[in-house]
């Protein structure tokens, strides 16, 4: 589901979580066919299902596990660390078979410091809500971007950068 696309602005980087965002669903509690326990999907899509395997406090996830999304029986995410009321919150891990996002997490989106990493780009920083805001350097195989990101945006010597958003957020 990672896909990086490159055009008049170029970065443009959508990762599993925010290109799922652009199917305008909710966020929404997520039940485990297997053990009834829930965890919070901030972008759900179409029949996918959760497998988790941690604890289930009060009906939901919570301390340290692992969560597994899976479409069509298939494993296309698998997020490790820590939970609390079925979100993952604080350090944790999200890998897709296209990239891998390491740091910190609030309700299951990036949020303060993490690295992003895909096939072609890599982005070290902060993001607030899921997006780059702050402090932050994009790589890709066109160059390197680096500065203060606002909402996904960045302007670095007359070029601009989406990063997370439609290039249209970034005018």
């Amino acid at each position: 589901m990672a896909r990086v696309a490159v055009g008049a602005l170029i970065g443009i980087l959508l990762w599993p979580s925010m290109a799922a965002a652009q199917s305008n669903l909710p966020g929404a509690f997520v039940a485990d066919p297997g053990t009834g326990c829930k965890v919070w999907n901030p972008h759900p899509l179409p029949d996918e299902t959760a497998s988790w395997s941690g604890n289930c406090v009060n009906g939901l996830a919570d301390g340290t596990g692992t969560l597994r999304w899976l479409r069509g029986g298939r494993i296309f995410e698998k997020d490790d660390g820590g939970w609390k009321a079925g979100r993952q919150e604080g350090r944790g891990t999200q890998d897709w078979y296209t990239g891998r996002y390491e740091g910190t997490l609030a309700s299951g989106e990036p949020e303060g410091y993490g690295i992003l990493t895909l096939q072609a780009a890599r982005y070290e920083g902060q993001f607030r809500k899921g997006k780059p805001y702050g402090e932050g350097t994009l790589v890709t195989l066109q160059g390197v971007a680096k500065g203060v990101w606002i909402d996904g945006c960045l302007t670095d010597n007359g070029r601009k950068f989406a990063f997370a958003v439609a290039p249209s957020a970034c005018r």
